[in-house]
């Protein structure tokens, strides 16, 4: 049976016997970042690219020393083994630690390091099929997105503007109507055979399977160029010539079949998407040591 277990600060325990300080400063004032991997055959997946960005993200907010003791290449396995999760997810949080309430930084920090990990269900072949629909939004955020900051009020409120609308997710738009990303996840486009999405910068989150997505859909000899698209290049598109889809990373790559009221191509999965998450899956699977699975593309 899985178990809700908790790494806190050094100690593993039950997740409902944890709790931090009232005036920790990533619960007063979102002074903290975050990361979350992906678990496949209770394997962690890419987790040291995860860890990479992760480390990045505590240099960006010079908290970089919070991660001396905990030993997350390892931590993080072992979380996952005793909480006896097959697929799911480990969410990883370091804060710059409690604190009178105060702007400016304390000296010395005084981190708060957690990490649990959760069952979760993978998105089925039926869903895949079915595709995702996005709600574009004007993107308020801050501009720093490339750190993985627990400040998500503006995507909080982005995703539950989707949601009342009908959508699964949130197309974030600068006022010119330039894709950066989803609330959750990086967005791509095929336009005239060619894969693009907005290139890495501080408007948006450097994503583990946008990377690996790159990486497989040029190794299958698709011309995949980092430079952004507009949801007008979308929306006036020939529909046997466009194709969108998301990538995340408990979502892995979704179809988008719709954007607003506008119809993606012909409504369903594309076959270029199917064909580069088709051999994402099977690297996936090859990784934790499963069997390949059923081909996507040829459902089309």
């Amino acid at each position: 049976m899985d178990a809700e277990v908790l790494y806190l600060n050094g100690e593993f325990k039950s997740l409902e016997d944890g709790w931090v300080r009232i005036e920790d400063r990533g619960f007063e004032l979102g002074d903290g970042i975050y990361e979350v991997v992906k678990v496949m055959n209770s394997k962690a997946v890419w987790l040291e690219d995860h860890l990479v960005r992760l480390y990045r993200s505590l240099g960006e907010i010079r908290l970089t020393d919070a991660s001396v003791g905990h030993e997350f290449e390892t931590v993080l396995p072992e979380l996952v083994e005793r909480s006896g999760i097959a697929n799911g997810m480990v969410y990883v949080q370091v804060t710059r630690g409690h604190a009178p309430r105060d702007f400016v930084f304390p000296h010395p920090p005084n981190p708060t390091v957690l990490a649990y990990a959760r069952a979760k269900k993978l998105p089925t072949e039926e869903e895949i099929h079915r595709g995702t629909v996005l709600h574009p939004v004007e993107d308020m955020r801050w501009a720093r997105c490339d750190i993985k900051s627990t400040n998500l009020l503006a995507a909080v409120l982005a995703k539950e503007e989707a949601k009342e609308a009908g959508a699964d997710e949130a197309l974030f738009l600068d006022s010119e109507g330039l894709v950066r990303e989803g609330g959750s996840s990086n967005v791509f486009a095929v336009l005239d055979g060619v894969i693009r999405t907005h290139p890495l910068s501080n408007r948006i989150l450097g994503g583990i399977t946008r990377l690996h997505v790159i990486e497989i859909a040029r190794a299958l000899g698709y011309t995949v160029e980092e430079r952004a698209f507009t949801l007008a290049d979308i929306t006036s598109a020939a529909p046997a010539g466009c194709e969108v889809f998301t990538a995340s990373t408990l979502k892995d790559m979704l179809p988008v079949v719709r954007v607003g009221s506008h119809q993606v191509g012909d409504g369903k999965a594309g076959t270029v998407t199917l064909t580069v998450l088709d051999r994402f899956r099977q690297i996936q699977a090859a990784l934790v040591g499963l069997p390949e699975p059923r081909p996507l593309a040829a459902g089309r």
